[in-house]
């Protein structure tokens, strides 16, 4: 809090684009679009997109807004991103392997969409006070243990919390009662551990500006200086070992190691799966989904920071072949002139008949250079291309039969279809798949009963793979388009009220 000062308070909000996009008058607008594109929890969302698909998407965002009657962004989707790249809410960069612009969220729009996010959910979401009272314990507690080198105090924490173990061991093998949290607690601790994901993801952005920074000064100080290549890459990597060893730094690297171990992956993917068929947050369907994605979506966000250190290179080698190329110039040039004067001095001599002198030369001023013939790549043929054109006929029948196909598709209700589920366990312990059926007949197909089975192997209900039943399926004939039966021989599934009381769930057998 010594930095909150007035000054500091004025600067901040008359130049943070987090501000300036929480003031702006397309704020909400904004902020919508780019939380359902990079933020949302499905199988759509990305740390960045190209530039095609995000004008796709923001082009599909301005027509839901039109038929909504809202007279709003009304411009072209690429003015847009050009301003919002401006503004600094979007990130435009250009990947190695591709020629086209990616964009991703900057740190300023994570921190306006966190805000947002807390501010609207403040109401509703539970406030954690105890376990966030006793995160904060248990975080000063292995502050103290882990800052202190005493021999003695260390053996002593060990020996209290062995102490502590083995009494709950004796309890336990006693028949004593295991003391388990209280639904309120587990819920409070689940979202607590929810909110501080959040928080980690969007940190991410700042670590990646730090790389940035780095790259930015290293360009600007080989524009504005004539420096010999090795003085740029020496002040290159002597910026990059400064950032690991800052905090942040070293904090993320510790991070990097953790997470990308086989075992630490393995252990935290069990230990999700097991918070996920917890009863007490059954229904806490979005945060369950947000956690079941924790693990590729932070491996996701870490390679994408270790990319910044790609791009650096990348800088790094633009720069020192621009100097190759100056040096090669000036030495053109050089020569060019040595050339000329010696074709004067050659033209004066003939005229005068004179002999040729003897102290003639030049002396040139250089260091020896060594090369290995390891750092030369292997050859490769060049890649060859077949130019000849292909005749390609359009069958608009054929475009127009699929493209029925397509608008005739639906999506399937995911949380519909688990209401149904919860409302009848509530009147029944159990319900097997073709009782539910009856209560909610296929609307879809069969692909609808593929999801009632997915549902089952997602949550935790009963799947037996070694008995299957008959269900019959009313579809459309593909060739006449009259109504058709279909009968899908599936394993029994059957779904319970708890988790606890369906046995441990089996592969699913793919319906034939």
């Amino acid at each position: 809090m010594s930095g909150m000062t007035l000054d500091a308070i004025s600067t901040f909000l008359d130049s943070s684009p987090t501000i300036r996009l929480l003031k702006s008058d397309l704020a909400a607008y904004v902020i919508f679009f780019l939380r359902q594109s990079f933020k949302a929890n499905n199988e759509e969302s990305a740390l960045s997109f190209s530039h095609d698909d995000l004008v796709h998407r923001l082009r599909n965002y301005q027509e839901e807004l039109h038929e909504e009657e809202r007279p709003v962004l009304l411009g072209s989707p690429d003015r847009y991103l050009r301003e919002w790249s401006d503004a600094g809410w979007l990130r435009r960069f250009l990947p190695a392997d591709s020629s086209g612009a990616h964009y991703q969220l900057t740190r300023y729009s994570e921190d306006a969409i966190r805000f947002v996010d807390n501010a609207l959910s403040r109401d509703s979401r539970l406030v954690g006070t105890e376990s966030r009272l006793r995160l904060v314990i248990d975080t000063l507690a292995d502050l103290v243990r882990g800052a202190s080198s005493d021999p003695d105090r260390r053996l002593q924490d060990l020996l209290s919390q062995r102490e502590r173990i083995d009494a709950e061991i004796e309890s336990v093998r006693g028949g004593g009662k295991v003391e388990t949290y209280h639904p309120a607690q587990i819920r409070e601790r689940f979202h607590t551990a929810v909110d501080l994901l959040k928080t980690l993801q969007g940190d991410f952005r700042a670590v990646e500006d730090r790389f940035e920074t780095i790259g930015r000064q290293v360009q600007r100080d080989a524009m504005a200086d004539d420096r010999r290549r090795g003085e740029i890459l020496a002040s290159a990597l002597d910026a990059e070992d400064l950032i690991k060893q800052q905090d942040e730094g070293v904090s993320f690297n510790a991070f990097v190691n953790f997470l990308f171990a086989p075992h630490a992956q393995s252990k935290l993917r069990e230990t999700i799966a097991e918070v996920t068929r917890i009863d007490a947050i059954s229904s806490e369907r979005a945060a369950i989904e947000h956690v079941r994605a924790m693990v590729p979506s932070l491996l996701a966000e870490a390679d994408n920071v270790l990319r910044q250190t790609g791009r650096l290179s990348q800088t790094l080698r633009r720069l020192l072949d621009d100097q190759s190329a100056g040096h090669r110039k000036r030495t053109a040039e050089v020569l060019r002139d040595i050339r000329t004067l010696a074709l004067r001095l050659k033209n004066q001599i003939d005229a005068d008949k004179q002999p040729l002198p003897n102290d003639i030369g030049i002396e040139v001023e250089t260091v020896i250079g060594v090369a290995s013939p390891l750092t030369r790549p292997f050859w490769t043929p060049p890649q060859t291309f077949d130019l000849t054109p292909e005749t390609q006929t359009i069958d608009l029948a054929i475009i127009q039969r699929e493209a029925r196909k397509l608008a005739s598709l639906q999506r399937l209700e995911w949380d519909r279809m688990r209401d149904t589920i919860a409302k009848a366990t509530a009147e029944s312990p159990s319900i097997g798949l073709p009782d539910l059926i009856k209560l909610r007949p296929l609307r879809v197909g069969v692909i609808e009963l593929v999801g009632w089975i997915q549902i089952a192997h997602e949550d935790g209900h009963r799947i037996d793979r070694d008995a299957v039943e008959e269900i019959e399926v009313h579809t459309l004939n593909a060739s006449t388009g009259g109504p058709a039966l279909l009968r899908v021989r599936v394993p029994i599934v059957t779904f319970h009220r708890t988790r606890e009381e369906a046995s441990v769930p089996v592969r699913t057998r793919r319906p034939r």
